[in-house]
């Protein structure tokens, strides 16, 4: 009767694995919907790669898959590398915001442009995602920078989406004339 312990504890070991899987794909689910509202609220791609490069394969990588790569999900790419000795991997010349000011690319100081950058997001403008470098921190190159400016400073045609610095100059205030009595 040894066998039938065995197979008890089979039993046990495959109701065991199942609960595990179903825990594992109802946090990928959670994974997937945490992506989409990240994606959805204007998260940058390469901010996304990089965190989701941390998930752990549910199959070995060193193994080659019996059935090739899968045409529906697409092999992870890791996150660009930041730069070295030699610079950006792509050779642009590259800003963070701090850099850019003090290079005249843009017109405000970095914590102003943070504040745009967000309401940019909101308004549908796109804001560039830039590279980051090994502390985190967001590098732009000229064009990505002139293109979003352009974007943003551009006339709207709502007053209230205007920035500060584009309002017209309020006329003094002067007192009502007095209406004639005639």
């Amino acid at each position: 009767m040894e066998w039938t312990s065995h197979l008890k504890a089979l039993n046990d070991a495959v109701e065991a694995r199942n609960q595990a899987i179903t825990a594992v794909r109802l946090t990928d689910a959670h994974v997937v919907e945490l992506t989409a509202q990240a994606a959805a609220a204007g998260a940058p791609g390469a901010s996304l790669a990089r965190v989701l490069a941390g998930l752990q394969p549910l199959l070995a990588q060193e193994r080659p898959h019996v059935c090739g790569p899968s045409p529906v999900v697409p092999p992870v790419q890791p996150a660009p590398k930041p730069p070295g000795e030699q610079g950006w991997p792509d050779g642009l010349e590259r800003y963070t915001l701090q850099q850019a000011w003090e290079h005249g690319l843009l017109p405000w100081k970095a914590s102003t442009t943070r504040t745009y950058r967000a309401r940019s997001t909101r308004r549908g403008i796109p804001f560039p995602e830039g590279m980051q470098d090994k502390k985190g921190t967001h590098h732009y190159t000229k064009e990505e920078l002139r293109a979003w400016l352009a974007a943003w400073t551009a006339p709207t045609r709502s007053k209230n989406l205007a920035l500060p610095q584009q309002r017209p100059a309020s006329e003094p205030l002067t007192a009502p004339e007095p209406a004639s009595a005639d």
